[in-house]
């Protein structure tokens, strides 16, 4: 018997244990019918999949407030004020986590809950209708209902923490610990770097041979092929998850016995989509995959991750940092000509397909704006979630917010709100205040892999070489199997020796993009 399947010496304790293990089972199961919702579920079973997922939300809130579960949690940490000795640190990472959990749904009733799930699941179909007609009106009717949700929940959730504004306690559901402060510093800070390097990279760039454009040839069966592979190179588990394709937008989710990879319907004309959509949620994927899940501590809260800041900094790591290495496409390029049946094709060279995945220009859409770009798109979602929880804007001035905004820092105005603000789903299903993750994702992916970089002998040359394994085993070491026994922030200074800076991005898009 495993030391985590021991009896506790606290009573109480063992209870939690075991309500939270039930408590996860649950959390799995609606998981798993969320992504069979946006895959394989006939559209008639519409409305009774919403009423499943809502039960389900409501009943695991019910679970996690119960009357004998605040008791058990009292008693469980005064024995571990009294006899701290007895605690390990697993265990006493693992009663912190049941207290944040306990505490998060203590103020909120079941109701809001069932409400929650029901906005999560329900706006990706809203967000795919809107998006695919171009539709304003509906999409302000749901947005309103979803703003004016959220910023009850915010209420509350900022009672609660004694938080300055109501977007900095929405924040704590994505990248906990971080002040509203903290991250305008940061933003401020990678606004005026950035601003500065991007003329500069621009002017370098005119100095690189012109790229040649995708033929736009690519069979559906090819590309799932090519991206079922890169994940099996990276360490992706295909007997314990799945690669999917849907109509709503991308997603993952499950759980590291069962987990699920969902992907926008391949484009035949660009085989580039689907693989950087492939890497980001597969990105997430080895995350899941490589959290604990072993020995007693399957569905426990220390075996769960990191939050959002962590999972898009891995994400992102593997996409925008390892996916645009030079050293990438030299090993990607010789093995196109034959799985999409061409000769010579010039724009299937490793030269040419890093020069059109790493070409910098302002543009509209954020799914695929360069790395430098990138973080422009995320620092408008930021500043308009921001001013729309704290109520300076209402959901009807967003477009010309947006277009605004757009044309006065990126040159570039959409055409019409498809284009603009309803290319995210993020809204439509209620998450205010992840925009941010991305940025921090990205700050801790480069900090990570300037680390990486020094513990991995030759890892250029093993990237060149297809022989990626190497970067998941060092995530899996120093970041994946670690759950959440320490914060995200204190995992990422244990690991790289510093606090999470914006200085190692910045170092990084200098490197890539104005190095020799």
């Amino acid at each position: 018997m495993t030391k985590s399947r021991k009896p506790h010496p606290s009573h109480a304790y063992g209870e939690l244990k075991r309500r939270h293990r039930n408590i996860g089972r649950l959390t799995a199961i609606a998981e798993i019918i969320s992504r069979d919702f946006l895959t394989t579920m006939p559209e008639g079973a519409y409305e009774g999949r919403m009423d499943q997922i809502a039960y389900l939300h409501r009943r695991i809130h019910d679970d996690i407030v119960c009357c004998d579960g605040q008791m058990h949690l009292e008693e469980a940490q005064e024995h571990l004020a009294a006899h701290p000795k007895l605690w390990n640190e697993w265990d006493s990472s693992n009663l912190a986590g049941m207290e944040r959990i306990y505490k998060n749904h203590a103020i909120l009733d079941h109701d809001t809950m069932e409400e929650s799930a029901r906005i999560a699941n329900e706006g990706r179909r809203i967000h795919r209708e809107c998006l695919k007609a171009n539709d304003w009106k509906t999409a302000q009717a749901h947005l309103e209902r979803v703003v004016t949700h959220v910023r009850k929940l915010a209420k509350k959730k900022a009672k609660f923490l004694n938080s300055a504004t109501l977007y900095e306690a929405l924040i704590q559901d994505y990248s906990p610990g971080v002040s509203l402060k903290q991250l305008w510093d940061w933003f401020n800070h990678l606004d005026t770097e950035l601003r500065t390097l991007l003329p500069q990279v621009i002017e370098r760039q005119k100095s690189r041979k012109p790229i040649v454009s995708l033929a736009g040839r690519y069979s559906k069966d090819a590309q799932m092929w090519l991206n079922r592979s890169l994940l099996e190179l990276l360490g992706f588990d295909f007997d314990r998850g799945g690669l999917y394709e849907t109509g709503h937008s991308p997603v993952e989710g499950g759980t590291p016995d069962d987990t699920r990879l969902v992907i926008k319907n391949v484009d035949p004309k660009n085989f580039m989509e689907s693989m950087k959509s492939t890497l980001h949620e597969g990105g997430h994927g080895l995350y899941i995959q490589g959290l604990p899940s072993k020995g007693g501590r399957e569905y426990q809260p220390v075996s769960h991750d990191l939050g959002t800041t962590m999972h898009e900094s891995q994400a992102l790591l593997i996409e925008m940092i390892v996916g645009r290495t030079p050293e990438f496409f030299e090993f990607l390029a010789p093995r196109l000509e034959g799985l999409f049946h061409t000769v010579r094709d010039p724009s299937l060279t490793a030269g040419n397909l890093h020069r059109l995945k790493t070409r910098v220009r302002p543009s509209l859409d954020r799914k695929s704006a360069d790395e430098l770009t990138y973080f422009f798109h995320i620092f408008l979602r930021f500043q308009i979630e921001c001013d729309l929880i704290e109520g300076k804007i209402e959901v009807a001035d967003i477009p010309s917010v947006w277009t605004e905004w757009m044309h006065t820092h990126l040159g570039v105005m959409p055409q019409s709100n498809a284009e603009g603000f309803m290319q995210d789903v993020h809204w439509f299903v209620g998450k205010f205040g992840y925009f941010q993750a991305y940025t921090l994702g990205h700050i801790v992916a480069a900090q990570l892999f300037d680390t990486m970089q020094q513990d991995i002998p030759n890892l250029h040359s093993r990237i060149r070489h297809g022989d990626f394994k190497p970067i998941t085993k060092w995530l899996n070491r120093h970041i994946h199997s670690k759950g959440s026994i320490l914060s995200w922030d204190a995992l990422l200074k244990d690991v790289t020796g510093h606090d999470p800076s914006p200085d190692f991005l910045i170092s990084h898009i200098e490197n890539r993009y104005l190095g020799e």
